[in-house]
């Protein structure tokens, strides 16, 4: 089933994965991603990852999640390193793995890889690719609330974001972000300039202040001064930042649904734990999940 469709009926839930370096890892991934789906989620995703080193497992993983029948997937594709050929060739091969939708990402350029003039440069090439040549895919695309760190200004940044639905977008999911006045300044900025396609934050309950922080530096996303002062006394204390973490995401949610959001993207970091419990204080579950640091 596409997304979008789903979007048209209800509000959704869905959790983002990341697939191992290693095979031997992926009964872990995959025990990660059971546990989650007794939450009953709309969707799951699954990132290229870093560098988009893990390429073959994300096609791996999104075969095998959607052959569980548990949940509809949808597979991150990449396009830094590709040229139109290889990308026609994914699709395909997605297409015979029943697969229905994509999140069309330009992504980092991978390690010890030299890109050639042949290879896409930007997502709205992939998308118009998609669109092109296939009629089956559900697209959605990426969106940052504190605009892109390469654009120059968030003018720029809308503009862009317009440029992926006229290409073909069916709706966005935000970067991480911990300020709501960002995400509802950025939503109607994008109303403002045409854009109509759901937009569906993304959000990152915290379990590490070392790592929320080289996350953010790598992303762009910025720390509110309060969450960093709070987050700078459990620096040492994974278990005190986790509990921080669940209460901060679960505040933040709370009032976005009250400004009528289409639907929560959990970033996971593959850990059960943290978003368990969000949604157990939102009402959406009554299980009782364990801390997992």
């Amino acid at each position: 089933m596409k997304i979008i469709d789903i979007l048209n009926s209800k509000k959704t839930i869905s959790f983002e994965f990341f697939p191992p370096k290693r095979d031997s890892d992926l009964p872990r991934l995959y025990e990660t991603v059971d546990r989650l789906s007794t939450y009953n989620p709309d969707f799951v995703s699954f990132t290229y990852g870093a560098g988009g080193n893990t390429r073959q497992l994300t096609t791996q993983v999104s075969k095998e999640a959607k052959l569980s029948d548990k949940f509809e997937v949808m597979s991150h594709l990449t396009c830094i390193a590709h040229n139109k050929t290889e990308i026609i060739n994914i699709l395909k091969n997605l297409t015979l793995s029943n697969i229905e939708n994509i999140i069309a990402l330009r992504g980092d350029t991978p390690k010890d890889m030299t890109i050639s003039k042949d290879n896409l440069k930007h997502a709205t090439d992939l998308i118009e690719i998609i669109k092109s040549n296939f009629s089956n895919f559900c697209i959605a695309g990426a969106c940052y609330p504190e605009f892109h760190p390469e654009s120059n200004n968030s003018v720029d940044d809308i503009k862009f974001t317009k440029l992926k639905q006229d290409k073909g977008v069916d709706f966005l999911i935000t970067q991480l972000f911990f300020d709501n006045k960002d995400f509802l300044s950025f939503k109607e900025k994008a109303i403002k300039n045409g854009i109509t396609i759901p937009i569906i934050p993304g959000i990152l309950p915290i379990t590490s202040t070392k790592q929320i922080r080289r996350f953010t530096k790598l992303c762009g996303s910025k720390i509110p001064l309060k969450l960093n002062e709070k987050l700078e006394n459990s620096i040492n204390n994974d278990k005190e930042t986790t509990k921080l973490g669940i209460e901060y995401a679960t505040n933040q949610i709370l009032e976005l649904i009250d400004n009528d959001i289409p639907g929560i993207h959990f970033y996971s970091l593959n850990k059960t734990s943290s978003v368990g419990h969000v949604l157990n204080n939102l009402g959406i579950s009554n299980q009782t999940p364990e801390y997992i640091i």
